[in-house]
């Protein structure tokens, strides 16, 4: 029993030994630091928070062709893409039943002349013998019925050359309309444009109303346009400036001036469609911009005063957003921030827009956090986020 209790004392030494935690180390055993990090001072300013809508570049003119009647596409002059001059032919549909009524029409007024040209002769003949009658009653040579039955022949001769050549009009007529019809089978450009969507091939068959192709007006304006909620209706204007935004256009945003406010709300999905105009020339442009471009618009909601700071100059520690404050002596000193919505800030005019949008490339433009509470107006902030800063670091070049 001796030699058993022996080693069972040993394991409960060490043991206890082992659970012994060690006192933490204090403030000043740390080696002191000094860092060197760029510095920003944080402020409360005016905002103009935006919404932002999707949009699309539309041109000022633009043209749907459509089918007057129904037929086959017989030929294909235009394909998609191509600029055409005013007139110029972009597809053909089958014309040969209208070429057969045509025909027909014809030879149907070739027959009202030539019956209308014997009824004019029996008439001439009529006439005379109404004429002869009329001095021959005169005489008593003849009686009062032969006259009026050479009256009645004349009057009917004449009767049916009056139909005749209101059916000869009426053909005529048809011709002409059959004309207009023939016109429409060939398909060409109103004026100079471009090509932008050619909706059938060769060989389809269009029923009368169909679209046939779209054409975009070659050297008119164009238009970045958005289905916008009915709550910022009574904010717009005519000729107000805001900012839009065409990725594959211009990487940065530009301003853009309202040229239209269709005031009439979709009551399915509450908005209304605003028009602006493109600029001549957009800055930083990489090309010309095109009908069906995708963008945005940012319609200003209101103004607000609000302190941003860079992204760069917050961290998270586990899920808590931090700051390094830099004091007078340039003594670095973590603070928990709380912190709202993040934004693009683009200025323009003279004042600071506000957007949430990555519609343009966020790669080169800095982004804001808005912070609700741990920051003070007119703080400095320690901004690196590749940096690691603790509690107590020095601000290298800061005074002591």
């Amino acid at each position: 029993m001796r030699y058993f209790l022996m080693p069972l004392c040993l394991v409960l030494v060490c043991l206890a030994g082992c659970s012994e935690e060690k006192p933490p180390a204090s403030p000043a055993s740390r080696a002191s630091r000094t860092v060197s990090v760029p510095v920003r001072p944080v402020g409360r300013s005016e905002v103009v928070e935006c919404r932002s809508f999707p949009a699309q570049v539309e041109s000022e003119q633009s043209v749907v062709l459509a089918s007057k009647l129904s037929g086959t596409v017989e030929a294909v002059m235009a394909r998609e893409g191509d600029r055409l001059a005013a007139g110029a032919p972009i597809l053909r549909i089958d014309d040969k039943d209208l070429i057969s009524q045509e025909r027909g029409l014809i030879a149907d007024r070739e027959q009202v002349v030539r019956e209308k040209q014997g009824l004019a002769a029996r008439a001439g003949l009529a006439r005379t013998t109404m004429d002869r009658m009329s001095r021959l009653l005169v005489q008593r040579a003849v009686s009062q019925e032969d006259f009026d039955r050479a009256k009645a022949e004349f009057d009917a001769a004449s009767r049916q050359i009056d139909a005749l050549t209101a059916k000869e009009q009426a053909v005529t007529a048809k011709l002409g309309e059959l004309a207009a019809l023939r016109a429409y089978t060939r398909i060409t450009a109103p004026f100079d444009g471009i090509l932008a969507r050619r909706y059938v091939d060769q060989g389809a068959f269009v029923a009368a109303g169909a679209q046939l192709a779209l054409i975009d007006a070659a050297s008119g304006g164009f238009e970045i346009t958005a289905q916008v909620d009915e709550s910022l209706l009574a904010d717009l204007r005519l000729g107000q400036t805001i900012i839009a935004a065409v990725p594959s256009l211009a990487a940065a945003p530009f301003a853009v001036t309202v040229s239209a406010i269709v005031g009439r709300v979709d009551p399915q999905n509450r908005t209304f469609k605003l028009k602006c105009a493109l600029p001549a020339t957009v800055p930083e442009a990489v090309g010309p911009p095109r009908a069906g471009m995708f963008g945005r618009v940012f319609v200003p909601a209101r103004t607000v005063n609000k302190l941003l700071v860079p992204t760069n100059c917050l961290a998270l520690r586990g899920d808590l957003p931090t700051a390094f404050t830099v004091d007078a002596t340039g003594t670095l000193h973590l603070r928990l921030v709380k912190t709202g919505g993040t934004f693009l800030a683009v200025a323009f005019g003279g004042a600071t827009y506000l957007t949430d949008s990555e519609a343009f490339d966020p790669a080169g433009r800095e982004r804001f956090v808005e912070v609700l509470s741990g920051l003070n107006d007119g703080e400095k902030l320690a901004c690196d986020t590749g940096a690691t800063l603790r509690d107590g670091d020095s601000l290298a070049g800061a005074p002591k």
